[in-house]
């Protein structure tokens, strides 16, 4: 395999070859070092550009090339990196790799560096031995930077990538053997990284914000079917968006959009479901969340993107009062404080709370078979009721029941009302079982409902204090409505819900 290009010194007298490439094999016979690159990301993004983009352009893949050289072979004492600067040819004693020149003269005019030739050089590997070292995965060509287009490169496998040409840069140094003063540093490995850092840390990138106003905001040169063909349709909707509206007329969120008002209003379509794309629920959406930042000190004060994008969220694809859900979750539990999140997280680890069932444990002393079974089925219908109105994933374990294998029945009841929502405790005539279950409920701090027969005795001291609400054994509908109430107190305060039947 022959890699030709141009050899000359780059800035501070870094011997290089800059040439063209077919990419898939750069990506062949390189490799990345993980020991100080960041480990490789999934980006379809860039495999996408490399398959579909039709004004596709990279800056210059960067690769290392290390000679190998062995005095120990040889009684030569010119070094790889002392014949190249001369341009003289060097074969390496240790794998066969060679490096020729050719010098091509321009003799009638002089560039711009005030030369009037170029130095072409050739970089010879010897096929037998690459074939090997790349079986190995000790491809002789290390990758600086590139490393996820070359990556991209290895993954696809359309005509179009096969015959794609790139652009290379070729930093050469050398490797001795058989003397302890030249290999005390191995000064190569050292540059390397050296420029990896320089090339990742000394440049400012443009932001996503600048590269984006270069191809919304410009009408004539990118129209509706072009800026489709390089951002997706988000970025034709991000277009009419801005149409739409000034974002400067937010009042609440315009601090968090600002001067990114293209980037966020991009984010925000990228993380809907395709069906609800829609400019105007978007624009909608933003004006409704914006309104409700406003008129709250504490989500105004927020400047996270990510609970901003959350919010616009649920609002569009609002289900069963779950945008309400999320606000009163976000509120109840301070999550206006956090700096930044992503959407992403906050959608899911939300969506994992509002679609959980909420179970119900209900403590209840033994009165009698059918007085047990009469409690059960008022339970059974309010819960019922309660999840038909208002679409709410409720259930309940029934009261002194058990089916199936033995089990130890105190631990089960202990297992049960720590994983319950909602503790209800029928604290008649003081059932020291009740006590002790309506103990550990409290310890765990769960939502709690107290209530006992009118005509029973008065709790005991030590909780006659707290709140409970009396029914009459003979009116059980008294009892229904109480638990009623009450449940549905603990659903919107304790969960968010919205207790609409519509």
């Amino acid at each position: 395999m022959i890699l030709r290009g141009i050899l000359d010194h780059s800035l501070n007298g870094q011997i290089c070859i800059r040439g063209f490439a077919p990419i898939k094999e750069l990506a062949r016979i390189s490799k990345a070092d993980y020991s100080y690159q960041r480990s490789p990301i999934n980006r379809s993004d860039i495999t996408d550009f490399l398959e579909n983009q039709s004004y596709l352009f990279f800056p210059e893949i960067i690769l290392g090339y290390k000679f190998r050289h062995s005095f120990a072979k040889g009684k030569s004492s010119l070094t790889p990196m002392k014949s190249v600067p001369e341009g003289k040819s060097y074969k390496s004693n240790v794998d066969n790799t060679q490096i020729k020149f050719r010098t091509v003269d321009y003799k009638q005019s002089q560039d711009i560096r005030g030369e009037n030739s170029i130095q072409v050089a050739e970089l010879v590997f010897d096929d037998v031995e690459l074939s090997k070292l790349i079986q190995d995965n000790m491809q002789p060509l290390s990758r600086i930077d590139g490393n996820h287009r070359l990556r991209a490169a290895e993954s696809v496998n359309s005509s179009k990538v096969e015959r794609m040409i790139a652009p290379f840069c070729i930093i050469l140094g050398e490797e001795i053997y058989g003397s302890e003063t030249l290999n005390a540093i191995n000064e190569f490995d050292k540059a390397t990284k050296v420029f990896f850092h320089n090339i990742n840390t000394k440049t400012i990138p443009l932001t996503s914000e600048e590269n984006l106003k270069v191809l919304i905001d410009d009408q004539i040169c990118f129209p509706d079917n072009e800026l489709k063909d390089i951002l997706g349709k988000e970025g034709v909707l991000v277009r009419q968006l801005i149409e739409k509206y000034n974002y400067k007329e937010f009042t609440g969120i315009e601090h968090i959009i600002g001067d990114n008002f293209r980037s966020c209003y991009l984010d925000i379509f990228n993380i809907l479901e395709g069906k609800n794309k829609n400019v105007n629920k978007v624009l909608d959406a933003l004006k409704s969340v914006d309104r409700l930042y406003a008129d709250n000190d504490r989500l105004k004060a927020n400047s996270s993107f990510g609970l901003l994008y959350a919010f616009l969220y649920y609002w569009i694809l609002d289900k069963k009062g779950k945008f309400s859900m999320f606000k009163n979750w976000v509120l109840n539990n301070n999550l206006f404080e956090t700096e930044e999140v992503l959407a992403e997280n906050l959608i899911k680890i939300f969506d994992k709370i509002a679609e959980q069932e909420i179970m119900v444990f209900i403590a209840m002393p033994y009165f009698s078979d059918e007085e047990v079974e009469a409690h059960n089925d008022i339970y059974k219908t309010v819960i019922e009721d309660l999840k038909n109105d208002y679409h709410i994933n409720i259930g309940h374990y029934e009261i002194m029941k058990y089916q199936g294998k033995t089990v130890d029945i105190t631990q089960d009841i202990l297992n049960k009302i720590e994983e319950c929502g909602i503790f209800v405790a029928n604290i008649t005539n003081n059932n020291p079982n009740v006590t002790y279950e309506m103990g550990w409920a409290r310890a765990l701090r769960k939502p709690t409902i107290l209530v006992r027969e009118e005509k029973s005795k008065e709790p005991k001291s030590d909780y006659k204090m707290l709140y409970h609400a009396t029914y009459k054994k003979e009116a059980h509908t008294t009892l229904k409505k109480t638990i009623r109430e009450n449940m549905e107190a603990i659903l919107a305060k304790e969960y968010g819900y919205v207790l609409d039947k519509s």
